[in-house]
């Protein structure tokens, strides 16, 4: 099962291979699929010059949550797959607030990014409380969201510091793989994902 998540990933590594996927879903001149190419290009310029641990560009990430949702979740509303692109765009980047997100992109887009962002402005551990508290809150399309860009955060801890698998580990298995169990969501795949990890 994890070898289709893999292969789901790999089937778009650029641009061209993405919204080849995409005009599945909607027409190119749909609107639609304009939102979508709008919210990757937004992601893409936003994450530019920023990597991730293990080496990757940052964008790939936002690239790959968003084809596991696709590809073998399965989900076709624009509203999830814009919400995935942008999941950790007002986490991560300043320029972007959780206003400007919605003025472009909605009110239910930026519901579901807010629930994707953590609290500013709280110690670390008080951060982590308020964001996890919130899940008890959340709708089913956030966990859509939510497992999957954990699976592929699980996926790919073995580019990261032995500190930093032990406590995602322990994390998701706290906090994610019981909301995946409740909501039947990806519980398998992190469950043989937590196996693959050095």
């Amino acid at each position: 099962m994890l070898t289709i998540v893999k292969g789901a990933i790999k089937k778009a590594q650029n641009r061209k291979s993405f919204f080849e996927i995409i005009a599945t879903l909607y027409p190119s001149l749909d609107w639609r699929y304009k939102l979508i190419e709008r919210a990757y290009n937004d992601a893409k310029d936003a994450f530019r010059n920023l990597s991730r641990e293990g080496g990757d560009r940052y964008f790939e990430h936002l690239r790959a949550t968003t084809l596991i949702l696709i590809l073998y979740l399965r989900v076709r509303d624009y509203r999830i797959i814009i919400a995935a692109i942008l999941h950790d765009i007002v986490e991560d980047i300043p320029s972007w607030t959780i206003e400007r997100v919605r003025d472009i992109y909605g009110d239910e887009i930026a519901l579901l990014v807010q629930y994707l962002t953590k609290p500013k402005g709280f110690s670390e551990e008080e951060t982590d409380r308020i964001y996890h508290s919130r899940f008890l809150e959340a709708p089913r399309d956030f966990f859509l969201i939510k497992l999957s860009d954990r699976l592929h955060n699980v996926l790919t801890l073995n580019g990261c510091a032995p500190d930093k698998k032990q406590r995602k580990v322990a994390e998701t298995i706290r906090y994610y793989l019981p909301y995946a169990e409740k909501n039947q969501i990806l519980i398998h795949e992190l469950e043989c994902a937590l196996k693959e990890i050095d």
